[in-house]
């Protein structure tokens, strides 16, 4: 978090001056809408949760009272059920040894009576079957699939009420209770009764008068319907998921949003959805947010442009100031004058650009006095350096004392001028700091030819480099330094033979150059002295630092140069170049 803070922090502070003024105006006018927005959007959660207490209220009214409907149809059933006309009646049928006459007087009595028991408004009909599977119906008989269905489901309640599903004829509500033979408590199976609600008309008689509100209610018993409105009351009410017993939520369908207040019941199972318009009843509290929202967007825009055109005209001069500072970094001094004529601000951005012009003229003054010093100066340089040396001289001197030597028949100093020319020509007029391994390998053997000559038979050397490897680039001046190391400190240091070998051999994607000498080594701490170059070499003065970082510097952290020296053993130096470097492949 810290750093998240000190990243945002140091961006802040690298931003242009109108970026910072911008942002600042940015962030000022997005936290007070923001603030605000929030504010708003407890209001409505306030008002919706106002709005569901009233709706909760409503659905928990209507609950009560449709369910103590059910409960008075339960006490109508038992009621009918234990009539005792009815169960001496069914009592007879079931019996097998009734005459025909009898049969008919029982029924005629028990259709009589079940006409004379509808006296409940919201009942339609009073069934009842008996042991055979006869049906005496005080109203509309019910189909014969009907009653297939529902009884087993009476049994099934054993005594208790059961509530079945809407009917599909006349889409009302058969509830069924097996009527069970009360004499002597023996509970005998007499038959079942079905009764026929106008779930219609029952729950619109408790929802009347909320029409106000476009108040839709919905029950469903599982996920069957049991009232709806209309269908698309039954559709919603089957869209819907529920969490637990009680609760409300926004839910849009069909394109229209909606608050749904639900409750489920624990004497029926049934659940009650109450479903609200919610765009009906919130129209003017949406028209008011969105009001709202224009003028926020609105202020918000403005507050961008006026923050961008305040921040442009405090920094326009100043970027200004800054062109013209660079095209004084540039040499353009033309522009002084002008700065210095045009001045309309009076400001401390007009008494910049008027001290700057002044600055200007005084440094362009400085400048002119300056170069006529230099150009002076530079005559002075010029002839000096004509009077130095000529390294062409140098060279045909060195050719000169050659060609001497050879006349008088001297051919080891014919030699020595030769190779020692070599050296010097490679070494002063060569500009390319990269060449062929051919080109290094001769300056090492020109090299070893003169201190041949100097120490004769105390120094043998032997160069081992394959001629597929010579086209390889590396540095300049690389095997010739470390050559002079090995015989500064194996061969003057002692007076025993000095052996030097130079071997070059492949490794993976390199090539390795070995130097081996047979010197008496070099100590642990004068060697990491000499590598890291606090410890300053005999010869040419090209420490191995020097060597290992040119060619790091050029082929990559891979490459370069590692030293194993064991005291009383020799030294080894082994420089590592690329192989992609040779152009004869």
């Amino acid at each position: 978090m810290l750093n998240c803070f000190n990243l945002l922090k140091n961006f802040y502070r690298n931003l242009k001056i109108k970026h910072k003024l911008f942002t600042v105006h940015f962030l000022i006018v997005l936290i007070v809408c923001s603030i605000s927005l929030a504010a708003l959007q407890v209001g409505l959660k306030i008002y919706d949760n106002l709005l569901y207490r009233e709706s909760a209220q409503v659905l928990n009214l209507s609950t009560i009272s449709i369910e103590n409907e059910i409960k008075k149809v339960e006490s109508f059933s038992y009621y009918i059920l234990s009539n005792p006309i009815i169960q001496r009646g069914l009592e007879q049928i079931k019996k097998e040894d009734l005459s025909q006459y009898e049969r008919t007087l029982i029924e005629n009595e028990l259709v009589q009576l079940v006409w004379e028991l509808r006296f409940e408004k919201n009942i339609l009909s009073v069934n009842i079957i008996d042991a055979h599977g006869n049906q005496y119906s005080g109203g509309t008989r019910i189909p014969e699939p009907t009653v297939s269905e529902i009884i087993p489901k009476a049994v099934a309640g054993q005594g208790i009420m059961v509530i079945g599903e809407r009917s599909k004829e006349d889409s009302s509500l058969i509830c069924a209770r097996q009527i069970r033979a009360i004499r002597d408590l023996s509970l005998e199976d007499l038959g079942t009764l079905l009764i026929r609600v106008n779930i219609n008309r029952l729950v619109e008689q408790y929802t009347s008068g909320k029409e106000n509100y476009d108040v839709n209610l919905v029950i469903f018993s599982a996920d069957k319907p049991i009232y709806f409105r209309d269908e698309f009351s039954k559709r919603v009410g089957s869209e819907l998921q529920f969490k637990g017993d009680s609760g409300h939520f926004l839910k849009k369908i069909a394109g229209r949003n909606l608050f749904v207040a639900y409750n489920k019941s624990v004497f029926t199972g049934w659940t009650y959805i109450n479903i609200i318009p919610y765009g009906d009843i919130f129209h003017r509290i949406i028209i008011l947010r969105s009001i709202i929202l224009l003028i926020f967007g609105l202020l918000f825009i403005s507050t961008v442009y006026l923050s961008l055109r305040l921040a442009r005209s405090l920094t326009k001069p100043i970027e200004d100031l800054t062109l013209k500072m660079k095209q004084v970094e540039n040499g353009e001094f033309e522009m002084v004058d002008e700065a210095a004529a045009v001045l309309p601000r009076t400001d401390e951005i007009g008494i910049l650009q008027k001290d700057f012009a002044m600055m200007i003229q005084k440094i362009d003054t400085l400048i002119k006095e300056d170069y006529t010093k230099q150009i002076l100066i530079k005559d002075a340089q010029i002839k000096a350096l004509q009077a130095q040396i000529n390294p062409h001289f140098l060279y045909n001197t060195l050719d000169s004392i050659n060609w001497l030597a050879k006349i008088n028949g001297q051919q080891d100093i014919a030699v020595m001028v030769e190779s020692l020319g070599n050296l010097l020509r490679s070494a002063i007029t060569g500009k390319e700091p990269i060449i062929d391994l051919a080109e290094e390998v001769q300056l090492l053997k020109d090299y070893l030819t003169i201190q041949k000559m100097r120490f004769g038979e105390r120094l043998q050397y032997q160069l081992d480099i394959d001629r597929k490897w010579l086209g390889l680039r590396v540095p300049k001046l690389v095997l010739q330094p470390i050559v002079e190391n090995s015989i500064n400190y194996g061969l003057e240091n002692t007076l025993d033979e000095c052996r030097i070998t130079v071997k070059a051999f492949p490794d993976a994607d390199c090539l390795k150059i070995r130097v081996t000498d047979n010197g008496p080594g070099i100590p642990e701490e004068v060697l990491e002295k000499l590598f890291q170059g606090e410890f300053k070499p005999k010869g040419s003065g090209l420490g191995l630092q020097n060597i290992d970082h040119r060619i790091k510097l050029i082929f990559g952290e891979e490459f370069g140069l590692s030293i194993t020296s064991e005291s009383g053993k020799g030294t080894t130096v082994v420089v590592r170049i690329p192989k992609g470097g040779d152009r004869s492949v």
